[in-house]
Order: structure tokens, then sequence, then C-alpha cells
């Protein structure tokens, strides 16, 4: 398997691979983006060659499609070119054909961006997309795939210069808006200092609105759905570095209540980490928990080291197990993926 930092990895649903796991991708050992792609098969722990990309992207998201004419396929979008550049171009992945083919252009140049599948309501089935930093001091921009027509939809600009979560409200009153979580209100011109920020996607109305107050700024931390337990249904943010010029990178968790629109205090990690993954456990006998794994930690002022650790969030509890009852992994990791592979037969 390549070296690859900020490279995507996508489970295949249908094709000749399905069960497979799509790498593609991501900065080379150089910090240069590849074009290349492998499949990994959890049947026989080994990885293959896939097709090129059309072009070295890295920094990009992957999203299976879920409905249209290209259904099954995966949506490549933005990311950085090998020459440092943002991209607005975008391009699909074919599991039927194991090929890639040009996809339509974004509005906007995006890398480190979020994209996030729209679950109801009349825009059911398309990707959001939020850009993740806007240099112009204008606002991330918001926009739509859709699938149907196979082309970028202008949404709303959000209030927030910097997008670091989106992720889709799955009950209570705003079940089906998408909860974004970010920095620096770009309506307070007299705040120079970053400002943590939430707010709402309504896909039905396609507008953006403000949210409830997030308890402390986070940038690069990680946001998943509950899916068990007493807090089932509430969006876990954890970790992140806090915004300032020497950053802390933060051990604390908040809790999203979908019913009440509300952050609330959660347990604290063991490790202040950043840049580490977040992955739903969904069989065997942690199923129902959050793995969170790797990332960067502190270890003096602006340093920052990679980190092999994990945490085991326990949503019956509403706790994190102590760092021995959790393993190490094998190598130190930060800025990479996590899939849940699809059980064994």
């Amino acid at each position: 398997m390549k070296g690859r930092e900020w490279e995507t990895a996508t489970v295949l649903v249908s094709g000749p691979n399905a069960g497979k796991v799509l790498l593609a991708g991501g900065d080379n050992t150089n910090g240069i983006p590849r074009a290349s792609t492998e499949l990994y098969d959890p049947a026989t722990n080994t990885v293959v060659n896939g097709p090129a990309m059309k072009m070295p992207r890295s920094g990009h998201t992957a999203t299976p499609i879920p409905s249209g004419r290209n259904a099954g396929k995966i949506l490549l979008a933005g990311g950085t070119d090998a020459d440092g550049s943002k991209l607005s171009s975008t391009e699909l992945y074919n599991p039927a054909s194991n090929t890639f083919s040009p996809g339509p252009v974004m509005g906007a140049a995006c890398s480190l961006c979020t994209a996030t599948v729209i679950t109801s309501g009349k825009n059911a089935g398309r990707v959001l997309i939020a850009n993740h930093y806007d240099s112009g001091g204008q606002g991330a921009q918001l926009e739509l795939y859709d699938p149907a027509a196979d082309k970028f939809i202008a949404g709303p600009r959000t209030s927030m210069l910097g997008v670091y979560s989106a992720t889709a409200i799955s009950s209570g009153k705003n079940a089906g808006k998408v909860l974004i979580v970010g920095a620096i209100d770009t309506t307070d011109k007299a705040s120079q200092a970053g400002i943590a920020l939430a707010g709402l996607y309504d896909p039905d109305a396609n507008t953006f609105s403000p949210g409830p107050s997030v308890r402390n700024i986070r940038n690069f931390h990680t946001a998943t759905v509950i899916t068990s337990g007493p807090n089932a249904g509430k969006i876990l943010i954890a970790g992140g570095g806090d915004g300032l010029d020497d950053p802390r990178l933060l051990a604390s968790t908040e809790l999203y209540d979908p019913d009440s629109n509300v952050f609330s205090p959660g347990p604290s990690m063991n490790t202040g980490r950043a840049r580490h993954t977040a992955t739903p456990i969904l069989s065997g006998r942690n199923a129902g928990k959050i793995l969170i794994a790797g990332g960067v930690k502190s270890v003096g002022k602006g340093v920052v080291a990679m980190l092999s650790s994990t945490e085991l969030y326990d949503p019956v509890a509403n706790k994190f197990a102590p760092p021995g009852d959790t393993p190490e992994m094998n190598e130190l990791r930060s800025d990479t993926v996590a899939v849940q592979l699809p059980p064994a037969p």
C-alpha cells in the first residue's frame, strides 16, 4: 500500500468490487498529491492498484451517490492539485466498470471541505458541499450536487470563514437539517479573534441560519451521530484545536441535542487531539460505541506530534474508556481516514 495523507476511503456497495474499499489520492511522502488509487479487499486483507483519477488531488471529498442516473457511483470533489491550487473540478468513479470520468464543475474551488448527503425533504439524495475556508472574508459557500441532473446548484453563504464539520441531524425538531460547526463570524467586523459558531442548513428552504452557541472554538474536530444509549440521535463533537495563534488541542467534547437545539458538555477524552478519526462501530461486543483514533497532540509551543493511541466512547455510560482499555495502533497516524467494514459473511 502506498503512503497517503488527506486521501479518501470509500466502501464499495455495488459492482464486481463490492465490499472492497477504494483508497483515492492524497499526498505522497513528499507532500505531493497523487492521482493513483488502490482497492483494499477485507476478505483477503490485500491491496491492489486501482484506476488512476483524472488528476492528482488531496484533501478532496468522496461520497457515494444514493440516487439519480449516477446512483452507486462515487463523487470525488475538489481538493488540492500537484501545484498546490484548490480545485473546483470533480470526477465520478463507476464501480461497475472500475473507471473514472469527469464530473461537473463546482461553483467554487474547495479543499478540505465537507460533503453531506441530504436525508429528507425536497433535496433528499443531493450532496451538500461546504467550503472549508473563505479567504475573501464573505463567509464559506455552500452548494448542492444534484445527482438527477448531474450538476451543482448554488447554496447560501454561511456567516463562517471556516467550516470544519457538517452533519445530517437524524432526529428532533431539526431532523433532516445539517449541523455545521465552524469559526469566526463574518458579520462581526470588529472582532479579529476566532468565535465558536454553529449553524443550521435547511435543505427544504436552501437557507443557512445561525445555530446554538458552541462552548469551544474547534477546528479539525470530529462530529459523529450517536446511534445507541440515552444520547441516541445526539451528535458528539470531539477534540480539535481552539483556533488561537498557539493552539491548544482539546480533550473536551460536547453533545448537540437535536430536541433542545443546544450544546452541553460531554466527557473528556484521555488525550487532547485534532485531525483524528471517529467511527461508529456497527458490530461485535463494542457495537454502538465510537472509536476515535490517531490525530495529533500538542508537545510544546506550536509543536504537535502524531498519535497512535485510540479512545472508545461508550454512549450508554457517556464516558471514554480508560487509556489502558483501548489498543494502540501499529503506526502513528493523522489526517487519515477510517471506514466501518461490512460484517464478514
